[in-house]
């Protein structure tokens, strides 16, 4: 069942990230204050759980703490494999992006939602599949 679920994840975590790159690669290079440049650590237990249960990349680097925004923000974007980035990367959609894909195409972002519920859930089903199986 865990690796079944882990498998669903990885496939939702592809669709949506297809389905935003065009639109991250417009706009997210050109922000003045980009998110991933705003934050820090951002790794759930969910997302630890994922990255473990699904051999995804996993690179705590504790020496960039000092670094000011995501640790893993490179001069051309992300460094981590798509399914390596915690859940939130893909789930939050600053306001300037949410109208960029709407005004492309409205649905997308219907799609889009529809798909983070269903990654959420899934994510809520693999934590209680783990600790039923452990």
């Amino acid at each position: 069942m865990v690796s079944e679920t882990v498998n669903k994840i990885e496939d939702l975590i592809s669709e949506v990230a297809a389905l935003q790159k065009e639109y991250v690669a417009r706009l997210c290079f050109k922000c003045g204050a980009p998110c991933c440049a705003r934050v820090h650590y951002l790794f759930s237990e969910k997302d630890i759980l994922f990255l473990r249960l699904s051999g995804g990349e996993q690179k705590w680097r504790r020496e960039a703490m000092s670094k000011k925004g995501c640790w893993f923000l490179g001069s051309s974007g992300c460094t981590l494999d798509t399914k390596s980035r915690p859940f939130i990367c893909h789930h939050y959609i600053c306001p300037d992006l949410e109208e960029e894909i709407k005004r492309n195409d409205s649905k997308v972002m219907d799609v889009l939602k529809a798909k983070f519920r269903e990654i959420g859930h899934l994510r809520s089903q693999l934590w209680a599949e783990y600790l039923d199986e452990t």
